[in-house]
């Protein structure tokens, strides 16, 4: 066993004379213990947060989006749509058509954007996950059905059980009446069957119909999309398959995975994460300062000891060692068991979902999410204990400088 090791040991749990030091040492592995379990929770918690974002982005957003370069709209009546269609990789093609409308009911307006879909869309979809009142419907032989997001249902005070139709109001793009501005707008008359919760951009803009009934509104013909949905058989496939569609389009479309369809709220997300553990590592460097206190207490004891060993032969860089090695073993315990105690409300929050959210909120989970990282663990036990050897060797070099005069 290395001598200095081996004296740093004796020194950290072996019985000391002075009661005292043994309470600080425990301490500071204490203190160290409760800062590394706090940022295994925390950052935790903000990977449960995540993995909950990505689980609702994923129940609207399809596995391939195509959008074109330029302009709003595009027509699928070509040769290239058809053989995307026919990918034995393509589970479902659906066609897409967006526009920003003006909604009335009740004496109340507000814009947002209406989503016509083909009827495949409900397919691809988890959106019965999302369902909070109604049904999944979107249309009929007879009258034009739609499903709000539920920020737009309470801002517009939609009622299911009335079935008050709602107005949906765009502007003409061919007829402009400034005579009678109301003439200069295409009007569709269409009736709530549903009510869903996905996140709250969805929830607070979007209204989802059937695509006849936007191209009814804005008078476009069948082969007009704005965009192309595409659900993929097996999910190991969608990277294949979409480099497949882009040598198919050329240039002229943006044909866009999951990742990069909502790559500003993943960036956004793992900035916080990022942010959030730098912040967290820098509690941990305050609070390991509690091993200065610790390390030159036991320095001023073991001043004899020092005496002793240097007249014995120790030189200044076994010394040294003796009080670094005591620092890394209060930085290495303390990160050990602050690891486990983090491990283990996580892994009870995560069986268990004993910290819940207030039972008279609106949430779409009952407990707070939480999800273990190993690189989280990694990345932990290694920054404190870097922290916890930079932390030593304050103490130990001013201490033999200005007290022990060792040469």
């Amino acid at each position: 066993m290395n001598l200095s090791f081996f004296i740093a040991k004796r020194y950290l749990f072996s019985k000391k004379n002075r009661n005292a030091i043994n309470i600080i040492s425990g301490i500071s592995v204490a203190v160290v213990a409760v800062a590394t379990a706090a940022l295994i929770i925390i950052v935790s918690f903000l990977n449960g947060f995540d993995n909950l974002i990505k689980q609702n982005i994923n129940i609207y957003s399809p596995d391939i989006l195509i959008t074109p370069v330029k302009g709003k709209t595009f027509s699928i009546e070509s040769d290239e749509f058809q053989k995307i269609k026919n990918l034995q990789s393509v589970s479902y093609f659906v066609e897409v058509m967006e526009e920003n409308v003006l909604l009335k009911s009740n004496n109340k307006q507000i814009l947002a954007v209406i989503k016509g879909v083909g009827k495949d869309y409900i397919r691809i979809n988890r959106l019965d996950s999302c369902l909070i009142e109604g049904e999944l419907i979107l249309e009929n032989k007879v009258h034009n059905f739609a499903v709000f997001g539920i920020g737009v249902s309470y801002n517009l005070g939609v009622s299911l059980i009335s079935q008050a139709p709602v107005t949906v109001w765009i502007p003409d793009r061919k007829k402009i009446n400034i005579n009678n501005p109301q003439e200069s707008f295409n009007v569709l008359q269409i009736i709530p069957t549903g009510i869903i919760s996905v996140e709250v951009n969805f929830d607070e803009r979007y209204v989802l119909t059937s695509i006849n009934s936007v191209r009814k509104l804005t008078k476009r013909d069948s082969m007009i999309v704005s965009s192309i949905e595409i659900k993929i058989n097996k999910k190991n496939e969608i990277e294949e398959t979409k480099n497949k569609i882009k040598n198919i389009l050329g240039n002229s479309f943006l044909v866009k995975d999951v990742n990069e369809q909502h790559s500003d709220i993943y960036r956004v997300v793992k900035s916080e994460k990022r942010a959030t553990f730098f912040i967290l590592l820098f509690i941990v460097l305050i609070a390991s300062f509690s091993m200065v206190a610790s390390l030159t207490m036991l320095i001023i004891e073991k001043f004899e000891d020092i005496k002793t060993l240097h007249s014995m032969g120790a030189n200044k860089k076994l010394i040294n060692k003796i009080f670094i090695s005591e620092g890394r073993m209060i930085a290495l315990l303390g990160a050990v068991i602050g690891l486990i105690i983090g491990f283990s409300v996580t892994y009870a929050q995560q069986v268990f979902g004993f910290i819940r959210f207030p039972s008279e909120g609106n949430f779409i989970i009952s407990e707070y999410p939480i999800q273990l990282q190993l690189l989280d663990f990694i990345y932990t036990f290694f920054a404190v204990n870097i922290i916890g050897f930079i932390i030593t060797l304050y103490p130990v070099v001013v201490m033999r400088k200005k007290l022990f005069r060792i040469k």
